[in-house]
């Protein structure tokens, strides 16, 4: 992630720690203005075998707000809104990835 994008870089690093915690992968990559984000399942020889959960994470750096708009396989399922200046907005996020994670374990 660039410099130049410190929260969307925040966010990505948490949700790679929060992926990996579950024994998962995880891929971004920036797509326009927006960053493409996957949580991968491998198998032991490195193929992915499933993608739990996609997200396109859209910030405005300068306002410190965004939007992450959620897919699994069969398309959209949620979009969320991001504040880094509210108390919770981030955490909401992270828990949210998370409870997403366990259930498709």
């Amino acid at each position: 992630m660039k410099d130049n994008q410190p929260i969307t870089a925040l966010i990505a690093a948490q949700v790679e720690k929060l992926a990996h915690q579950f024994g998962y992968d995880f891929l971004s990559e920036k797509q326009g203005n927006q960053t493409l984000c996957q949580i991968l399942q491998r198998d032991e020889d490195g193929s992915i075998l499933a993608t739990p959960l996609s997200f396109h994470l859209h910030m405005n750096e300068d306002k410190g707000t965004g939007d992450i708009i959620y897919y699994h396989e069969q398309g959209e399922f949620k979009r969320q809104q991001v504040n880094v200046y509210e108390e919770n907005s981030l955490v909401n996020v992270l828990l949210f990835i998370q409870e997403r994670l366990k259930v498709n374990r």
